[in-house]
């Protein structure tokens, strides 16, 4: 079991969560969250919920900017859409830390729809619960401060 999972809030997705790969996942909601950082300190940030998934991610503007620009602005147009997750890494405090990002494109064999049609069946469940690897990051960008 790696390490970090013993400190797993159970609640958020982190990028070790993925075990180093991308997952696909659909969109069930967004909606307001907060997050509890480094001494207390807490912030809002937009949560994901997945489909079928226990743990939520905390986006940042980063992956904030891609959703929109795959799906618009307005987050209740979010619903029912596929995004897919990878974990990699970025510069934050000066140090190299782990994060999950989205690919910037609608992930293939995924309809687009707007969440009031019918779409295609959750992706195969994977080992790993990607809801939990991207609340994680998120977990950890708040932690950081959450600046990118």
């Amino acid at each position: 079991m790696h390490y970090k999972r013993m400190f797993d809030d159970k609640e958020h997705l982190y990028a070790f969560d993925l075990d180093g790969r991308e997952v696909t996942v659909q969109i069930e909601k967004c909606f307001a969250g907060e997050l509890q950082g480094e001494k207390g300190r807490k912030s809002k940030k937009p949560m994901l919920k997945f489909v079928g998934k226990e743990k939520k991610l905390a986006i940042n503007k980063t992956n904030g900017k891609t959703i929109a620009t795959m799906y618009g602005p307005d987050t209740d147009d979010w619903a029912g859409k596929w995004i897919t997750l990878y974990p990699t890494t970025t510069d934050f405090g000066g140090e190299t830390v782990e994060c999950i990002r989205i690919r910037p494109m609608v992930p293939k064999g995924r309809t687009a729809s707007n969440g009031r049609g019918k779409s295609e069946p959750p992706a195969p469940s994977s080992p790993v619960d990607p809801v939990d690897a991207a609340e994680a990051a998120a977990v950890r960008e708040e932690a950081t401060g959450g600046n990118e």
